[in-house]
């Protein structure tokens, strides 16, 4: 048990008491992750909740002498908490109160919240700290920044709370991480009206649950079907990533990290940690090698002592970051191994603890990353696709059923409304998949915040609203929705303007304004966004890894559509140089990686441009990779699909062949601009 009455002592002026109210109730409420609780790092063991808080409003009400009260409570306290403010750096008492807290010898204590004021000239702020907090060696401390410009409410409570417990503020956010990087969703397979039974009796089905059982049956009720659901699944326990290491180069990495327990922890954490860093710099290789080298030490602690849950945790979680950046550099075996490991590892901790909300939720992102996985494939397997959606989906039900109050798995739902109108969007039940975004949208909004993690899920669920209003022909609707998405990504990117993943964001979806305005008409207007792109993809593309297949297949979509303009603007010579360099750029992914959909959709569409200006097919070689759409038993899984198989049958001379594919889409609803365009031209639609 804590030697000290208060967890932290917050110190404010009168003037920011309502940031102060909500502070002190916002530390008080906030849960720590079931999985950190009890676990020891260099400022004790985790406790389940940060209280009690102190704030002299609400506890020395009835105080007749208020100065030797608030240094008892300040004796009292484990943290000091500092508002900082023009009025805090104006106060007399907040900054007596920073001198007593460090008198008491606790100035390594003090943490500082950022809630009003503005930098100087010379882009300092140290306006908004009291004196006494560089008196006390904090000349300009690494603050949390509640303002609603910079961390927001949310990401500065995480620091806050990671700060004082000394955690990695990585092991508080990555359940958003995680939620967030599963990007364009999932596109599972099967019939839709399977799929919207399916949610609608899962939901029946818990909630008649819920009623009358624990959400320890629930999970239960799950095990035999996980067990045949990952029944591949390596078993994490025999550390069999071992073997892919050099024995002389493990034993300097371990010996370089401190063979005690908890130095490899820290370790493994910190390498972690820089490897997230790389990786949302765009530097996948780089972060691959530091997830590996974090693995191989939490491996070892974890041989260590066998009996920790959480060191067998943070080793699924080790699974889960190499299988992020397998995925982000195309590998999707390699990603499919690392996220079943991750999974099994979930599993086995559920049978441990079935009451562990936290984990019942992980295991939920796991069949979400392995459904993602499985869509992305050329060659997916529709109803094990569709099996990890459905369970993801009662995995995230049944979290809800353990905790029913905590906010993150609230909105979870929103993603799985995604994630269900990903479904409906890939087999073409389209007004199904305007629906169920609408309703993502809806729940986001609802939770929003004014910080990055309230814009950055909302702007990713825009983004989603607005193909789906594309897809139907909504076209204006969808313009404005991708440019609310653009909208708030650029409010987050003014944190760090020089961020990779922000600009990659901003680019990729300006090109889809581009792309909306060339099909519909606007074509001098979507020159000029093109050319005013044109600078920053090139720099995008020169700094990705050779591996970075996102980026290069986006970047050959964007040229594909500006040679698409160029050629309407007169000027076809520069349109087949544009389109060479697209079709040589996404031929070599192909090659590279032979079951991705989404690279070999983008080449159909780039041969068939280059095809419909030159009047004559693109090299030999390339018309070989092009993907074979009547090989899955002779069923399209997706409009896209179809539309692609309609502009390859087009170029191959034989476009009564596919009349029967644009009978399909007609009938579903399809009425995506750019396939329309090529509808009435070649079908008289």
């Amino acid at each position: 048990m804590s030697e000290f009455q208060y967890k932290a002592f917050i110190s404010y002026s009168h003037r920011d008491e309502r940031w102060a109210t909500w502070l002190h109730r916002a530390l008080e409420s906030y849960r720590i992750p079931r999985a950190l609780v009890g676990s020891r790092t260099a400022v004790g063991e985790v406790p389940a909740r940060v209280q009690p808080v102190f704030r002299d409003r609400d506890e020395l009400v009835s105080a007749g002498d208020l100065g030797s009260k608030v240094t008892e409570a300040l004796a009292a306290s484990e943290n000091l908490v500092v508002i900082c403010s023009p009025a805090a750096a104006a106060s007399r008492w907040v900054s007596e109160e920073i001198r007593e807290f460090t008198r008491l010898g606790r100035g390594d204590r003090i943490f500082c919240l950022i809630v009003d004021g503005e930098a100087d000239e010379s882009g300092s702020i140290a306006a908004v700290f009291p004196g006494a907090v560089a008196e006390a060696g904090l000349y300009e401390p690494l603050a949390a920044d509640a303002r609603k410009w910079a961390d927001g409410k949310h990401l500065a409570k995480l620091k806050l709370v990671a700060g004082m417990l000394g955690l990695p503020l990585d092991h508080l956010r990555r359940r958003d991480l995680q939620k967030r990087r599963v990007r364009w969703a999932l596109t599972a397979v099967g019939s839709i009206a399977a799929a919207a039974v399916v949610f609608l009796a899962i939901s029946a089905r818990m909630a008649a649950e819920q009623r009358r059982d624990s959400g320890e049956s629930l999970v239960a009720s799950k095990l035999t079907e996980m067990r045949t659901l990952l029944a591949e699944a390596p078993d994490p326990e025999k550390l069999e990533r071992l073997n892919d290491w050099e024995p002389a180069d493990l034993d300097r990495l371990l010996s370089g990290a401190g063979r005690d327990k908890q130095d490899l922890e820290t370790e493994a954490t910190r390498r972690r940690e820089l490897g997230i860093e790389l990786w949302q710099d765009g530097d996948i290789i780089e972060a691959q090698a530091r997830f590996n080298e974090s693995w191989a030490l939490q491996a070892e602690s974890y041989r260590k002592d066998r009996t920790n849950p959480d060191s067998f945790f943070q080793l699924g979680q080790a699974e889960y970051w190499i299988g992020l950046a397998h995925w982000e550099l195309g590998d999707l075996d390699l990603a499919e191994t690392a996220f079943l490991s991750y999974a099994e590892t979930t599993l086995r901790l559920i049978r441990l603890q079935p009451e562990n909300a936290d984990w019942v939720l992980e295991m939920a992102y796991a069949l979400t990353n392995l459904g993602a996985i499985e869509n992305a494939r050329s060659d997916v397997n529709p109803d094990r696709a569709l099996q990890f959606m459905q369970s993801a989906l009662d995995y995230n039900k049944i979290a809800l059923v353990l905790d029913p109050n905590d906010e993150v798995f609230k909105s979870e739902l929103g993603q799985s409304f995604a994630s269900l109108a990903d479904v409906q969007r890939n087999v073409c039940d389209l007004d199904g998949a305007l629906d169920s975004r609408e309703e993502a949208v809806r729940r986001e909004t609802e939770i929003s915040n004014d910080g990055k993690d309230g814009k950055l899920p909302l702007a990713m669920a825009l983004t989603g609203l607005a193909w789906a209003q594309a897809n139907i022909g909504l076209s204006e609707e969808a313009r404005k929705s991708f440019n609310r998405s653009i909208t708030l990504i650029e409010e987050v990117s003014t944190l760090d303007p020089d961020a990779r993943m922000p600009r990659l964001d901003l680019a990729e979806r300006r090109s889809y304004v581009v792309s909306l305005d060339a099909m519909n008409g606007r074509t001098e207007e979507a020159w000029a966004a093109s050319s005013a792109l044109q600078g920053e993809w090139n720099d995008l593309v020169q700094s990705a890894e050779l591996d970075d297949v996102k980026t290069l297949r986006l970047f050959a979509l964007y040229l594909i559509d500006r040679a698409w303009l160029a050629n309407e603007r007169g000027n076809p010579g520069t349109a087949v140089g544009l389109l060479d360099r697209a079709l040589g750029l996404l031929a070599a992914e192909t090659m590279r990686l032979t079951d991705n959909r989404r690279v070999g959709n983008a080449l159909t569409l780039a041969a068939f441009r280059y095809w419909e200006i030159r009047r004559e097919l693109p090299p030999t070689e390339i018309m070989n990779l092009l993907p074979d759409y009547r090989a899955y038993n002779g069923r399209v899984r997706a409009c896209i699909d179809a539309s692609r198989a309609i502009y390859k049958t087009i170029m191959l001379g034989r476009p009564e062949e596919a009349e029967d594919l644009v009978a399909y889409l007609l009938e579903k609803g399809y009425r995506e601009a750019g396939f329309m365009q090529v509808c009435r031209k070649y079908y008289s639609c």
